[in-house]
């Protein structure tokens, strides 16, 4: 019996010591949260931007909405990464709290490899046949034009719809940097494969798109000993690759 009643005298105490304890923790929470809310303790006054190569950061800042909000704890980081991977040269984006005044804002931008030709209307799109934009083709001279014959014209940040010329660009960009940059003109109609003309004059006879790790590194070693040893070539056929063919001028 004595037990019990040191047992209720302890809870007692204890429920009465824990009483300040939770209006403490009460008042502590109502003062970092009038303090994080209604002050300039967690005000933003930096803004990061990592990644970007081709957008500048004050795109990025306007395209996030960033400096629409003023307050660290209330920033939606959410809906900025949303805003950010609506513009169709970002493929992915991270927008971070730092405390307590930095925002950080990195992104992943989509990589050119190639523009597609329809009748005119050239787009930029990256190795996974994403449209990045239209037109710009000055902006990058030295990437492979895709003929894109007689298909329908895409919508700039949807892939493109035709298989044959979506198949193109993948095979290109998943060539090494440095044979893709020896490519002037991709053909996807050709009836012997993928045919591509080289920035030399000579063509490229590729094939389907089959074995093409193996494709690109015969076709790589090739490719150098040309331009190293200019020697005159009119084509050149990995559609076999442990057979190429090499036929000179």
């Amino acid at each position: 019996m004595k037990k019990l009643e040191r047992r209720s005298d302890w809870r007692g105490y204890a429920f009465k010591a824990m009483v300040p304890i939770g209006v403490l923790a009460v008042v502590v929470g109502a003062a970092l949260a009038w303090l994080a809310f209604f002050t300039d303790v967690c005000s933003i006054k930096t803004v990061v931007v990592k990644g970007n190569e081709h957008l500048t950061v004050e795109y990025i800042r306007d395209r996030s909405g960033v400096d629409n909000h003023t307050n660290l704890v209330t920033l939606p980081v959410g809906r900025l990464d949303e805003n950010l991977e609506n513009d169709p040269w970002v493929k992915e984006a991270n927008v971070g709290r730092h405390l307590l005044h930095s925002v950080r804002i990195e992104v992943v931008e989509r990589k050119p490899i190639a523009m597609v030709d329809f009748s005119g209307a050239a787009f930029l799109v990256d190795d996974q046949a994403h449209v990045i934009a239209q037109g710009a083709t000055e902006e990058f001279p030295d990437i492979p034009m895709v003929h894109g014959g007689d298909a329908s014209v895409p919508t700039v940040d949807a892939r493109v719809s035709n298989k044959k010329i979506r198949e193109c660009i993948e095979v290109i960009g998943a060539m090494p940097q440095g044979l893709r940059a020896t490519l002037a003109i991709a053909n996807p109609y050709d009836g012997r494969g993928y045919v591509f003309i080289s920035r030399g004059g000579y063509n490229i006879v590729y094939g389907p798109a089959t074995e093409c790790p193996r494709k690109d590194e015969i076709l790589e070693a090739i490719v150098y000993d040309i331009t190293s040893n200019k020697r005159g070539v009119a084509y050149v056929d990995v559609t076999v690759p442990d057979c190429p063919v090499i036929k000179p001028i």
